[in-house]
C-alpha cells in the first residue's frame, strides 16, 4: 500500500513540473501581391503616412507598417487577430518604369481577414491607379 501512494505521488510531483502548453500568439503574415496584368514588382512601397494605409489588428488597436513588397511579396510579423488592410504604393518594375497601386478588398471592418494562423499567405488583388 505504501508503495502505491509513493508511484502517485511521484506521479503527481512529475505532472506538477512540467511547463504549460503557451500558444503562439504572433503570425508570421506573406503578403502575396497580384497585379492586373500579370507583371511582376521588383519593389512596391507604402507610405506610411498616408491615412488610408492600415495593417490595423482590430482586436488591439494597433497598426503595423507595410513590409516593402520584393518581387510582389512582403512579410511581416503580426499578432494574431481580425486585420484591416488596405494601402497606396509605388510599385518599381524590372524596366525601370513605375506604377501606383492600391489594395482596398479588407479596408473596412465588415470585410476585415482573420488572422489566426502560425503562418498566413494572404493575396492581394491590386489595381493599378492613373
Amino acid at each position: 500500500m505504501k508503495g502505491k501512494i509513493l508511484i502517485v505521488l511521484f506521479l503527481l510531483l512529475q505532472s506538477a513540473c512540467t511547463k504549460p502548453s503557451q500558444e503562439n500568439l504572433y503570425c508570421r503574415l506573406t503578403l502575396r501581391s497580384v497585379l492586373p496584368d500579370g507583371r511582376i514588382a521588383v519593389s512596391i512601397s507604402v507610405d506610411p503616412s498616408l491615412a488610408g494605409n492600415q495593417l490595423r489588428n482590430l482586436n488591439t488597436g494597433i497598426n503595423y507598417p507595410y513590409p516593402t513588397f520584393v518581387n510582389n511579396i512582403g512579410q511581416v510579423q503580426v499578432q494574431k487577430g481580425v486585420y484591416l488592410l488596405s494601402f497606396d504604393g509605388q510599385a518599381l518594375f524590372a524596366d525601370g518604369s513605375q506604377a501606383r497601386v492600391r489594395f482596398s478588398a479588407w479596408g473596412s471592418p465588415s470585410a476585415a481577414v482573420n488572422v489566426m494562423e502560425d503562418e498566413l499567405i494572404l493575396e492581394m488583388p491590386l489595381s493599378i491607379l492613373p
